[in-house]
């Protein structure tokens, strides 16, 4: 349970709002990786997101 924490806050309803301030924070907890964690992260976004657009292609050029 050590790596987690809890705690209390306030979370916009507005899916505008609440995707900008998900995004603020994803960008400080970035922040606080150090360079070789960011580039593993870098790595597996981009790897997830290369497969989501090869998967659509795949399925456009099959319909």
């Amino acid at each position: 349970m050590e790596e987690y924490k809890l705690t209390l806050g306030m979370e916009p309803t507005d899916d505008y709002k609440k995707a900008k301030q998900d995004l603020i924070q994803a960008m400080r907890s970035i922040q606080k990786l150090s360079p070789q964690q960011q580039q593993m992260l870098a790595e597996e976004l981009f790897g997830a997101a290369n497969v989501m657009v090869l998967s659509q292609i795949l399925c456009q050029y099959l319909r």
